[in-house]
């Protein structure tokens, strides 16, 4: 018993020597890593991550041994106010969506504010890896012009706008409802210059701010144009007869919205017989119920704004339009040809006049003097079963006789009725028969004379007799 005894003690004080042992090589060893250079394994780099979006920085180092690393922001926004996060494996700042790993730092739900520089240090010796941290966001579009511009007719309007956003944004401008005064749909820069804006410019502009992030962000400016009244007419004379009921309209724009008054003369048309009415846009009208004889002349439409006064005439009269040739240019007869044509005119047609020369052939196209004659038209029947409006088109004919064969003409005709004389109509050209074409047999070309006199024949004697 004493024996053993004697052996257990030698055991532990062995064990409790050979632990001494590995504690100082444990306390060796960390000296040992101590001695060691610390050095990055990571290198720096530049992330651009989206707001909303999540990024981990590496900050892996060797033979750390005992020595705190730290991790530290600096903003973009103010680069001398340093930010400390972390000192070793403590938390200086609170910041709830950062969060240390063994070697890295990741940062969630990131912000426009995080943008920055984000570095790994050591201070014993001096050492640091920073990375670069760029935060893309969407674009957001700001006007510089006011919203609402007014202009007078013949300045320059300058819109502008200005926009931010990572990466940086392109501007493009559009306008509602319509095409840019250049004629495109889009333009890109900071502002749009509108060079002698008129009302045709006036509108709702738009800029559009985009980079590819989130949606594109736009604002409105709208443009008023102050402008002397313009006027178009639908009709500068108009045709009719007694009886019938007469619209004169004009068309009117300007800004601010002009007073439109009618005025015969110098007087203001009475409102008993006329009616004067307004479509709520531009179209203003004077409607004249029963035209009588003592209606016909010239009515003026004046529009007046702070800008100016505008004033256009219309003609009210019951004399024929002009005449419109409907025969074909080449004839048929070797010594006659028919003129047809027709002519709208609410009161019948009581004379004609019709003149014609001869064209001579070559270069020099010498022309003859004009032939004028004056014509009786017979009356005209009505068709039946038709509106009366549809009977002022009147249809006529006049044969002219003991001309040269195969010769170039040129005739002009007026019209007139009980109100007077129509304008003539523009200048015909028109040819008697001409010689059979080369290459065609006689007795085709007999038999297509033959049909053709047949035709030209029974046409002619037709309308001569039912309008001459």
């Amino acid at each position: 018993m004493r024996i053993s005894g004697c052996i257990l003690t030698f055991l532990l004080i062995t064990a409790a020597a050979a632990a001494q042992k590995d504690d100082e090589y444990e306390d060796y060893a960390a000296d040992l890593s101590d001695t060691e250079p610390p050095q990055f394994l990571s290198v720096p780099e530049e992330f651009s991550v989206e707001v909303g979006g999540e990024i981990t920085f590496p900050c892996h180092v060797q033979h750390l041994g005992k020595r705190q690393m730290v991790f530290q922001f600096n903003s973009f926004t103010a680069p001398s106010k340093e930010k400390l996060y972390f000192a070793g494996t403590s938390r200086i700042s609170a910041n709830r969506r950062l969060r240390k790993d063994e070697h890295s730092f990741t940062l969630t739900n990131i912000k426009r504010s995080d943008a920055g520089q984000y570095a790994c240090k050591l201070y014993d010796p001096p050492l640091q890896v920073v990375h670069v941290l760029r935060v893309q966001y969407p674009a957001m579009i700001r006007r510089i012009s006011p919203d609402k511009q007014h202009a007078v007719k013949g300045e320059s309007v300058t819109l502008q706008c200005e926009a931010e956003g990572n990466p940086e944004p392109a501007i493009h401008w559009s306008r509602r409802g319509g095409r840019l005064p250049s004629g495109s749909h889009s333009e890109e820069g900071l502002s749009i210059t509108l060079e002698k804006i008129d009302r045709r410019e006036a509108g709702t502009y738009v800029c559009t701010a985009s980079n590819g992030i989130g949606e594109p962000s736009s604002a409105e400016m709208r443009i008023e144009v102050e402008y002397r009244p313009e006027i178009t007419t639908e009709e500068s004379i108009l045709h009719t007869g007694n009886g019938d009921e007469a619209k004169l309209v004009c068309i009117v724009h300007g800004h601010p919205a002009p007073t439109v008054h009618w005025r015969r003369g110098d007087h203001l048309v009475a409102s008993d017989k006329h009616l004067m009415t307004h479509d709520g846009e531009h179209r203003h009208s004077l409607i004249i119920r029963d035209v009588q004889d003592d209606d016909f002349g010239d009515y003026t439409c004046s529009a007046k704004n702070r800008q100016g006064v505008t004033e256009q005439t219309v003609v009210l009269t019951g004399l024929p339009k002009v005449p419109k040739m409907t025969s074909s240019p080449a004839g048929g007869e070797k010594e006659t040809y028919t003129l047809t044509w027709e002519t709208e005119s609410f009161s019948p047609i009581v004379q004609y006049r019709v003149q014609f020369r001869k064209v001579g052939r070559g270069e020099s196209r010498n022309k003859s003097a004009w032939k004028d004659s004056l014509y009786t038209a017979k009356p005209q029947r009505p068709r039946h079963n038709q509106p009366r409006s549809s009977n002022r088109v009147q249809v006529m004919g006049h044969a002219i006789p003991n001309l040269d064969p195969a010769t170039d003409y040129q005739a002009t005709v007026a019209v007139e009725n009980k109100f007077g004389w129509s304008p003539p109509s523009p200048v015909f050209q028109f040819h008697t028969r001409k010689e059979v074409a080369d290459g065609q047999s006689a007795s085709t070309a007999s038999t297509m004379q033959s049909l053709r006199t047949v035709c030209v024949t029974v046409l002619s004697a037709v309308i001569i007799s039912a309008f001459v």
